[in-house]
């Protein structure tokens, strides 16, 4: 992990499409759920056309997305639904991830980004509690915030990601 981490310190950054990533990953992940018989519908709502730019790691950027998706999925019964919405506000870009999950039982969602934390059920097997912590620790790299929250419109959780504007 430390190696990983160190690593990513190293990493050049560049110019990067952030919608092309989403979409990529979102390709993928439809695919293996579709493989596995999963009827989990995941929608990208993107109102604006135009591209956005940041200044990133595209692999990184990869990493963050696919792992918020796996979170939400895991979290996910069958036939639902995640929505993945792109949008912009000032001088960042927004990525929200929104499922329809039981949402957080936490009262201070900060603490779900502490490396080794974790409170999931049981019935989830292993993990690291190290996924959201990595999560984090990329989009600061990319000088971006990531909260969480439970969704004020239904039951779930939603996390969002602030990234700058490439300049």
């Amino acid at each position: 992990m430390l190696k990983d981490e160190a690593s990513l310190s190293k990493e050049k950054m560049k110019k990067i499409n952030l919608k092309t990533v989403v979409r990529n990953v979102v390709e993928e992940f439809k695919q293996d759920l579709s493989s596995q018989n999963k009827n989990i519908d995941i929608n990208i709502i993107d109102k604006n056309k135009e591209s956005y730019y940041v200044t990133g790691i595209e692999n990184r950027l990869e990493q963050v997305v696919a792992n918020l998706l796996d979170n939400s999925i895991s979290f996910s019964g069958n036939n639902s639904k995640i929505d993945i919405e792109i949008s912009e506000i000032s001088n960042n870009f927004v990525l929200l991830v929104k499922d329809e999950g039981p949402g957080f039982s936490e009262r201070s969602t900060d603490k779900i980004f502490k490396r080794f934390y974790s409170n999931r059920p049981t019935k989830f097997g292993e993990h690291s509690g190290l996924g959201l912590n990595i999560v984090k620790n990329i989009v600061e790299l990319h000088k971006g915030t990531i909260s969480a929250s439970n969704r004020a419109d239904s039951n779930g959780a939603q996390m969002q990601v602030l990234l700058p504007k490439h300049r």
